[in-house]
């Protein structure tokens, strides 16, 4: 009977751990969630799909636009780093917003991403030179 009890234990949590579910912390919080349904936006670019964020997903990477800057993590939720040079693909994006809600014809739910308003967004290095110079050089977007 313990036996069987410990057998039915390991492959439960094999089987959570192959469901395709990742952990992802923000910072005080840790959020469990599927991948979320990406659409194709051009060759080797994909956005969330239906989201009110335009995160895309490019070369292992999801990427965040704020204020025509980019920022790069390997979680659409959060973790997001300051990139100079975004590959060629995402720096080719025109008008990162328009892909807000973006969803194609016939656009079927299957996973739900995590909802906006518990992701962490980049912490924006202010580029106006002025406010960097008085050690204000950070601000926190929305």
């Amino acid at each position: 009977m313990t036996t069987k009890l410990v057998t039915l234990l390991i492959s439960a949590a094999l089987a959570a751990a192959c469901t395709g579910r990742a952990h992802y912390s923000g910072r005080a919080t840790v959020y469990a969630t599927s991948t979320p349904d990406m659409v194709y936006v051009s060759p080797g670019v994909h956005v969330i799909a239906d989201y009110d964020e335009p995160i895309f997903y490019a070369n292992g990477a999801y990427w965040y636009n704020a204020d025509g800057v980019w920022y790069r993590s390997a979680y659409y939720t959060g973790g997001w780093e300051y990139v100079t040079r975004p590959p060629t693909v995402i720096a080719r994006i025109d008008r990162p917003h328009a892909y807000v809600r973006y969803r194609p014809h016939n656009y079927v739910v299957r996973n739900r991403p995590v909802p906006v308003n518990r992701i962490e967004r980049p912490v924006v290095r202010d580029h106006r030179g002025r406010a960097a110079r008085r050690g204000g050089g950070y601000y926190r977007t929305r």
